[in-house]
Formats: structure tokens, C-alpha cells, sequence
């Protein structure tokens, strides 16, 4: 996994490399895993033993890099990375999925009963 980021001035590399790391995990539980179960109003999967989320067994290895910027109305220089470094990966695993399928996928999270399903097999 390769993960890029226009933070302007990197103040704290150390900082700034674990949140996209935090970020590229994040966005792979909603695409893959993350799944609030409902019936009749009461949430059903409320622990953390039927709630699945990414383990660190699961994540890629995973590459960062940070484009040479300058924000002149940020303190420093910088910008902030907080959620934009989770907002691409749930739809660049979504669009990875539909290429490799040929079917669009329009929900998450992606599992293999919704893929067996959209390919006629289930």
C-alpha cells in the first residue's frame, strides 16, 4: 500500500507517518470488516468479540510519502491530516474490487457474500 499526503510543511514526520498508517486501517475496516448489526433498535454485535475490526496481522505493508509544500496561512507552513488520510482507501478498495469483478461495488463493507452476490453465484 502506497499512501500520499499534501500535509504542507511536515512538522512531525514520525507524527504525520503514524496517522496515515492509523488512516489507511481506519478506511480498510469500513471497506472490509466494520458492520453495526441491528434488530429491531438494539445493536447486536455491541462487543468487541462480535464487532470486527483490523487487526495488525491484516494491514499491508504500507509505504508514506508527503508532498514538499508550504501553506502560507497554516502556522509553519503546515496543514492539518487528521481524516483526510482515511477518506480515499474505502472507495480505492471499492474501485479495486469492481475492477477485478467487472460489477460496481455500491456498499460497504465489501464482504464475499456481497461479491458472490453481485456475480450471480449466491
Amino acid at each position: 500500500m502506497v499512501a500520499g499526503a499534501d500535509v504542507g510543511t511536515v512538522v512531525n514526520p514520525k507524527d504525520c507517518i503514524a496517522q496515515m498508517y492509523g488512516g489507511f486501517c481506519f478506511g480498510c475496516g469500513m471497506a472490509l470488516l466494520e458492520n453495526v448489526q441491528y434488530h429491531r433498535g438494539r445493536i447486536l454485535n455491541a462487543n468487541l468479540m462480535d464487532y470486527l475490526l483490523v487487526r495488525s496481522e491484516d494491514v499491508p505493508p504500507i509505504e508514506v510519502f508527503f508532498a514538499n509544500t508550504y501553506e502560507p496561512r497554516g502556522p509553519y507552513g503546515l496543514k492539518g491530516i487528521g481524516e483526510s488520510s482515511a477518506n480515499p482507501v474505502a472507495s480505492a478498495i471499492a474501485n479495486a474490487v469492481s475492477r477485478a469483478i467487472g460489477k460496481r461495488i455500491k456498499e460497504l463493507p465489501i464482504t464475499p457474500e456481497k461479491i458472490l452476490r453481485l456475480l450471480g453465484k449466491l
